[in-house]
């Protein structure tokens, strides 16, 4: 998954926290050697390469965690798409945006991934779909975290996987909530969120400076498009499921503001914060709860 994971558990025995970190360490390796699609033997890698050919047989982990990936693409009319990898491999090549007509052209759905439950199989019917778990990934870990952490016996925590997933579990040492401060760099707009025992998973894209690389970024795809989003700003989602907030993150980035209550309802969401540019191009803060909790 490539990025860095920081822990923070207070007065933890030392054994006792080293047997955590290296279980957690653990779980992390074997969740690289299934979901990292740039890891060549990875199971995700192999159904990559190889499910428009025939079907791959994935073990039931893979095809549990992709058929609720479905449904959440289903819960949020496509906004969330995981089948979008070789459209953004395809999109790194194309610099110039002319190119991009051609890129949607050999864009195709999520419906091209067919999972078979009971011979734990997948198969896709386009050569053009690939799965792309950088999109879920962190926050699938961060659920397997949190239940080592359960396991044992640990209360409060905080896990940051690369400054976008969090999870805050119980309270803070003060004896109050664990608190992450949510900004664009550049501008004033931020905003404070308070977890415990929650996930907060963190969508968007920061200012391009001067010093920064030309090329195009290609982080978020609007699947309805095909095309790169650039636009400056951020959302966060705070839910009770690490897989469930970066889903839903990702889908309310691209999503009209207007709409966030009908895919949100779907989700076991509690809340959303929006620092977005307003009609004026400035940086605004928006919060939104769920009116279903």
């Amino acid at each position: 998954m490539a990025s860095r994971l920081d822990l923070v558990i207070p007065e933890i025995a030392g054994k006792q926290g080293d047997n955590v970190a290296l279980k957690i360490r653990s779980e992390l390796n074997r969740l690289e050697n299934l979901l990292n699609p740039y890891l060549s033997d990875s199971i995700i890698a192999r159904v990559n390469r190889f499910a428009y050919h025939h079907e791959v047989e994935t073990g039931s982990e893979l095809i549990h965690l992709l058929h609720r990936c479905i449904r959440y693409v289903q819960f949020t009319s496509g906004l969330f798409d995981i089948s979008m990898l070789r459209t953004k491999q395809r999109l790194k090549e194309h610099a110039h945006p002319d190119d991009y007509a051609s890129v949607r052209q050999q864009t195709s759905a999520i419906t091209s991934v067919i999972l078979n439950e009971e011979k734990n199989t997948i198969r896709f019917l386009s050569p053009d779909v690939q799965i792309d778990t950088g999109a879920f990934g962190k926050g699938y870990a961060l659920d397997r975290i949190r239940n080592i952490l359960s396991e044992e016996g640990i209360a409060n925590a905080f896990v940051s996987f690369g400054e976008s997933s969090l999870l805050g579990m119980g309270l803070h040492p003060s004896g109050n909530a664990w608190k992450i401060r949510l900004n664009v760099p550049g501008n004033d707009a931020e905003c404070e969120i308070s977890l415990s025992d929650a996930f907060v998973s963190v969508s968007g894209n920061v200012p391009k400076f001067a010093e920064s690389p030309p090329e195009q970024k290609v982080h978020i795809i609007d699947p309805r498009t095909g095309k790169a989003v650039n636009t400056t700003g951020v959302v966060a989602v705070v839910a009770k499921s690490g897989l469930e907030a970066e889903a839903l993150s990702t889908a309310l980035f691209l999503a009209d503001p207007d709409d966030y209550q009908s895919i949100m309802k779907a989700f076991d969401c509690s809340l959303v914060y929006r620092l977005m540019p307003d009609k004026a191009g400035k940086i605004t803060k928006y919060s939104f709860k769920n009116s279903d909790q």
